[in-house]
């Protein structure tokens, strides 16, 4: 059989050929029906997915065996529809199959009419976790856009970027910079979560100028939001809710700034936002959801003014405030990324909370878990400057062997997160005390230099 004249079907007939087994039995085998098998052998019925995953198991070939071929006899076939072309994509998404995804899709993309469909298609896949095969359709529907402003387009790059988002640094930002001109034409609501997720990636890229923009922007919108849904509830109108309560953006985004106004240092506009976000006097709502996000934020409104008024200078209350760190397990992490600058910029002594902690430090280091609701983008960024950090504590303390641990545990982390700004100052803090560094330590750093020399 030449390479040309090779299909679906003739591979099959060459199969029932060497088996030397009846088209009866290998239906009767199988569970397909005999007239519908011998009518797709004949030509006379178009393959289904569900079929062909049959015959190919009882081939006793692996999963996917002829998808190659599928695409391209999909679209040689004139009755090719989305019923059949809706089951093969989910199918080629649950088995890994992104090139028979992409090819199809291509070819779909031909047609202009498909496009609405295969958004569908894309949102689906997305829900059920197949975030690559999703990823895939999202790029091609707006490639396929023509309508510049369209709300699917935009839709299309928010789920772009969320999915794209990973540990590295200098992707993450490329990714904000490709959505940011995209939010605007999201509907109001979309926008919220939106305008939140972009806020919280350029938190963890420490833009914080731009970060406040965009806690601004939630806030203002939020505020419109809530004033516009008990207008419509008290003339009896429905109205659509975001994600999450709607007054929780607007409390976020006061958060959001106080955390801002905290890495600025001016401490005083920070405990201003903690008591605009710990202040729920305004709230109409109180079903158990809404209580739960209040409880939330004034559980944070107590921990944050703590950490801004020992930053400010109030060390008398550090010993008070690690005994209420220690019953919030989920803010353990953020709360020592702090204390530590504050060691640093008063000369405390950190020693009992650091071995107080240390075994939450060296966990998050091997099993590196989701901390809280906070993104890991902002926990990686964090910690790899707190490491850094309290490399610094030991170092000023003259304990130079776990200084140079520290530090070299934070450059690891942060080639692997691409933190250029964390490598340089992890760099040069150990050249400034490489002669101080056992030859061990000293392999360690030079191994970590070509690694990072190596990706560049």
């Amino acid at each position: 059989m030449g390479i040309l004249d090779k299909t679906i079907r003739t591979e099959f007939l060459h199969y029932i050929e060497e088996s030397k087994i009846l088209l009866y039995h290998f239906a009767e085998r199988s569970g397909i029906n005999s007239g519908t098998l011998s009518r797709v052998i004949n030509g006379s019925q178009p393959i289904s997915v569900k079929i062909l995953d049959t015959m190919t198991e009882y081939m006793g070939l692996e999963d996917g065996y002829f998808y190659e071929q599928y695409v391209s006899e999909l679209f040689d076939d004139s009755t090719m529809n989305w019923r059949r072309l809706r089951p093969f994509i989910m199918r080629c998404a649950e088995l890994g199959k992104n090139d028979c995804i992409e090819r199809t899709v291509d070819l779909m993309m031909e047609n202009p009419a498909y496009i609405q469909q295969l958004f569908d298609c894309a949102e689906s896949l997305n829900a059920e976790g197949s975030a690559e095969a999703a990823l895939i359709i999202y790029r091609k529907v707006c490639e396929g856009e023509r309508y510049q402003h369209a709300e699917r387009l935009a839709i299309c790059q928010y789920r772009i970027f969320k999915l794209s988002i990973n540990h590295d640094q200098q992707n993450n930002l490329e990714c904000a910079v490709q959505f940011d001109p995209f939010v605007a034409r999201l509907n109001e609501l979309e926008q919220l979560d939106a305008l939140k997720d972009l806020m919280n990636l350029y938190l963890s890229l420490r833009r914080w100028d731009k970060a406040e923009q965009l806690a601004t922007r939630m806030g203002k919108l939020a505020r419109v939001q809530y004033k516009i849904k008990h207008q419509r509830i008290q003339l009896g109108k429905s109205y659509q809710e975001p994600s999450k309560p709607l007054f929780g953006y607007i409390l976020y985004s006061d958060l959001i700034i106080a955390s801002i106004y905290g890495e600025k240092n001016e401490y005083r506009q920070a405990l201003y936002y903690v008591s605009c976000y710990e202040n729920h006097e305004w709230i109409i709502e109180n079903d158990l959801e809404a209580e739960l996000t209040k409880s939330q934020f004034r559980e944070w409104a107590t921990a944050n003014r703590y950490l801004f008024e020992i930053m400010a200078g109030r060390i008398e209350i550090l010993d008070e405030y690690v005994d209420y760190l220690s019953t919030k397990e989920n803010e353990i992490l953020r709360g020592l990324f702090k204390l530590i600058k504050a060691a640093l910029n008063y000369n405390m002594n950190m020693d009992h909370v650091l071995e107080r902690f240390k075994t939450t430090i060296s966990s998050f280091m091997i099993t590196h878990e989701k901390v809280g609701s906070y993104t890991n983008q902002i926990i990686d960024d964090q910690f790899v400057n707190f490491l850094a950090d309290v490399a610094d504590y030991y170092l000023n303390s003259d304990r130079i062997r776990v200084g140079i641990q520290f530090i070299l545990d934070s450059l690891a982390i942060s080639a692997r997160i691409n933190n250029d700004a964390c490598m340089v100052r992890g760099f040069c803090t150990f050249d400034s005390i490489r002669h101080l560094a056992t030859n061990e330590e000293l392999h360690k750093y030079t191994t970590l230099l070509k690694e990072v020399r190596k990706e560049r």
